[in-house]
């Protein structure tokens, strides 16, 4: 009966979502907590198998796209206006936000005019906030309260350590941690089971 009333919950949620998700292939998981929101002129695809706790916002003719099987932790976010890709198999965790953009404009004049203006004004939006892309390669494990700064390209099988701040490119098969993130370890290997 549990079984039966999450998959009733699921299908609901997942309907809720149907005009601004692409959901390609089967079993994708959305919650209670799992927001999403988008500009008409943005797009987000969640591939087969994905499950989604957290938020994804994107804007400004930005894309997520989630490989199959990857997941989006409680509490995390994607915030995109560019573009954020996830590879298959990747695991983000709890409180990680992951963001394309720096919200607002480095220029301290248009910041000074941006804060006189009223909520939800488009001189608010990211917008006019730099923005870079960022690749996330499959098999790649994200801890927890990390954040992934735009431009930044994580490669396959990588892991980013609890609390790290990921500013620049991690290669494949790594380890990154610290604020600035760091590579504390190369040439990791899978175990054979």
């Amino acid at each position: 009966m549990k079984k039966f009333l999450k998959k009733i919950i699921n299908s609901f949620i997942k309907w809720h979502y149907r005009e601004c998700v692409t959901f390609i292939g089967e079993n994708h998981k959305l919650y209670y907590s799992t927001k999403i929101h988008k500009t008409q002129d943005s797009e987000i695809v969640l591939h087969s198998n994905t499950r989604i706790h957290g938020l994804i916002s994107c804007r400004f003719g930005g894309k997520v796209e989630m490989g199959p099987w990857s997941q989006l932790g409680p509490g995390s976010k994607i915030l995109c206006s560019n573009s954020v890709s996830v590879g298959a198999y990747t695991a983000i965790a709890q409180n990680v936000t992951i963001c394309d953009n720096n919200n607002h404009p480095v220029d301290p004049e248009f910041r000074r005019k941006m804060q006189l203006t009223p909520e939800g004004h488009e001189m608010r939006s990211w917008h006019y906030a730099e923005n870079k892309p960022i690749v996330i390669g499959e098999n790649v494990w994200v801890g927890e309260n990390v954040r992934i700064c735009k431009g930044v390209t994580i490669g396959d099988n990588s892991v980013i350590g609890a609390c790290s701040v990921v500013t620049k490119d991690v290669p494949s098969n790594a380890i990154a941690a610290g604020n600035p993130a760091r590579i504390v370890k190369t040439d990791i290997h899978l175990r054979k089971y």
